[in-house]
């Protein structure tokens, strides 16, 4: 019996010859294609393919924010999100507003971050720890400190209702995301839905044509209403997925009031109540500290977290415009933290040129930039301690992100690397080895015409040929 090889033949190459083989597939002929390999002890590159051809980044553009965050916010920087007390406490009994002031946070009630501080919980023990047993006020989330849009202008509007679309608000929770199930009668029209954890003020609405012989259901969000539309054909069904929430600060609120009236503290819902006293003052409550930059790093670069990597240009941005005094109008964060980010490359010896930069996550088709400008930025931060920390400390091993033959290597956790992907376009950039990197690669094929899968299979063969 004859046996079919699944996977492609792996011999040793030099590293020019290893890009030669790569790019010289068929999948390629009418690709863009860039490759660029560097010797970290000499800084030159030893293998290249059009090094200085701009192609689109996809997430890997989330090295290059995560490399300015540590260098301009610092290692151990940690979001702050202060609780205040608007009114007056007399006998235990606090009568006023219970106010969070968002100030960017994206890991506020993260799923993926579960062993930090629970924000909820913070707020009920320092209620208790003032001696408060009841409350005759609201809570209210501030969500000013960003004005909108949330979501990067740049990125496409079918992506905004996905969960890999969640926009970064001042006041951010549960990872802005909402699990919605929605059921569509015969006439396309929603007789139920439900939405978890809950969103006060948010709409499922149905604009579908009914379809008994076809099911092509799209969701959009409309951040005017807000609501979760859905729009296309749809047949009688049931629909369950996590979606982006427009209006995470609610769900913040909402958490709270829940858990007040779980308590044993006496919660009396009164927007009036702040109005009755003539001389309320402020006070802080509580002060909740986001895990450290190296942690939500290392989270985002992990699971390509678009709405963490967006957060931290926001973050970048906004210590510009408090500490800077730079003039302009918080709609304009996101391009302040870009200048800011080239500013700082640039103070490191990095020609950002080549680098064109819409956001912090690499979600918007317009992020562009050449291996070359990788190469750089890499090499610059395997020379680059953080207190300790390096880039490629934070960077995940390449083990199942770069095909099957590369899975099945050795070399699979010896290699970190970021990788980005998005129709007709695959990227990686990376270390080898992990723990004491000698070379620095980065990978931007744009437009080849094979399977996604294939094209990440390819590129795995070709570390192995590189690294073997």
């Amino acid at each position: 019996m004859m046996v079919v090889a699944t996977t492609l033949h792996v011999a040793a190459y030099t590293a020019q010859e290893a890009v030669n083989k790569f790019v010289s597939h068929s999948s390629l002929r009418y690709a863009s294609v860039g490759v660029n390999v560097i010797d970290l002890d000499s800084a030159k590159s030893i293998a290249s393919y059009r090094p200085e051809q701009a192609n689109i980044t996809a997430s890997t553009m989330k090295t290059v924010v995560s490399s300015a965050a540590l260098g301009l916010l610092g290692p151990h920087f940690r979001f702050e999100t202060p609780v205040y007390l608007d009114g007056e406490v007399v006998d235990g009994c606090f009568k006023g507003n219970i106010v969070i002031r968002g100030m960017g946070d994206p890991t506020l009630g993260s799923v993926f971050l579960p062993n930090q501080a629970n924000i909820v919980d913070e707020i009920l023990d320092a209620l208790r720890a003032r001696g408060i047993t009841s409350i005759q006020g609201q809570v209210i989330g501030d969500d000013s400190y960003y004005s909108y849009p949330y979501y990067d202008e740049d990125w496409d509007v079918g992506d905004l209702a996905y969960d890999y679309g969640a926009a970064v608000h001042a006041l951010n929770f549960h990872d802005n995301l909402m699990t919605v199930s929605v059921s569509l009668d015969g006439r396309g029209r929603v007789s139920y839905s439900s939405i978890t954890p809950s969103v006060p003020g948010v709409k499922v609405i149905s604009r579908c044509r009914p379809n008994r012989g076809r099911n092509h259901v799209t969701p959009y969000l409309d951040y005017s209403v807000p609501a979760l539309i859905f729009t296309g054909d749809a047949a009688s069904k049931s629909y369950h997925n996590t979606y982006a929430n427009p209006t995470p600060a609610p769900m913040l609120v909402d958490s709270v009031e829940r858990a007040l009236l779980r308590s044993e503290i006496r919660y009396e819902y009164s927007p009036e109540a702040l109005g009755e006293i003539q001389q309320a003052e402020r006070s802080l409550l509580a002060l909740h500290l986001s895990p450290e930059l190296t942690e939500i790093i290392t989270s985002l670069l992990d699971r390509s977290d678009n709405m963490f990597a967006h957060a931290l240009l926001r973050a970048i941005g906004a210590r510009e415009w408090e500490h800077k005094r730079v003039e302009h109008t918080q709609s304009d964060l996101d391009a302040i933290g870009v200048g800011a980010v080239k500013r700082w490359l640039e103070q490191q010896g990095v020609n950002t040129e080549p680098l064109f930069m819409r956001d912090g996550s690499g979600l918007a088709r317009a992020n562009k930039a050449s291996v070359n400008f990788f190469g750089d930025m890499l090499t610059m931060m395997a020379h680059r301690r953080f207190d300790g920390v390096r880039l490629c400390d934070l960077m995940p091993t390449a083990s199942g992100r770069a095909g099957k033959t590369l899975k099945e290597n050795p070399l699979s956790d010896l290699i970190v690397l970021k990788s980005g992907s998005m129709r007709h376009v695959q990227c990686f950039v990376g270390y080898y080895p992990a723990d004491e990197p000698r070379y620095a690669f980065a990978v931007l094929v744009n437009n080849f015409t094979c399977s996604q899968a294939s094209i990440r299979e390819q590129i795995g063969v070709f570390l192995c040929n590189l690294f073997e």
